[in-house]
């Protein structure tokens, strides 16, 4: 049971590693970095650009989260249908990593989707937790639903 538990946290984190290493947004941050370093002119022009570069961020940190809601709820619920235990546990590893994936997208995203991204994977936690101590009952998704749809507003506005 022990090795099963290494397994699945081994997966975790090689999912939480790969989601955060976006390699598309590298080099403009260094590209940003460099013209706010040359000139204080390039400086200023960086700064008038900084919006739109953080409503893309939060676009894109949108996009991310919602396909992560959206494929983390269909796994899990794949794997509820696969029945105990493997199926049990399946799905508590499947909110286990949406939980990561919701940390790892709402980087660089803005505060109201950040914060809604959180109460999106603090349900997904606790989804989690409600499978591991009583895996013959399915828990209430309520919560979870409420946070997704706040991250849904989140993302309109």
């Amino acid at each position: 049971m022990r090795s099963i538990y290494g397994v699945v946290l081994s997966s975790v984190l090689v999912v939480t590693a790969l989601a955060a290493c976006d390699p598309a947004t590298e080099p403009e941050a260094a590209s940003t970095a460099t013209s706010a370093a040359s000139a204080p002119a390039a400086a200023a022009t960086t700064g008038a650009t900084v919006a739109p570069a953080d409503d893309a961020a939060t676009k894109k940190a949108c996009t991310e989260l919602l396909k992560s809601v959206k494929d983390t709820t269909k796994q899990a619920a794949k794997a509820e249908k696969t029945g105990p235990p493997a199926g049990y546990l399946a799905a508590s590893t499947a909110y286990i990593a949406g939980q990561t994936g919701m940390i790892a997208y709402s980087i660089g995203a803005s505060e109201p989707v950040s914060a809604a991204a959180k109460k999106v994977g603090d349900a997904m936690g606790e989804l989690d937790k409600a499978w591991n101590a009583n895996p013959k009952k399915a828990p209430s998704t309520a919560k979870l639903d409420a946070a997704v749809k706040e991250l849904t507003t989140a993302c309109a506005g």
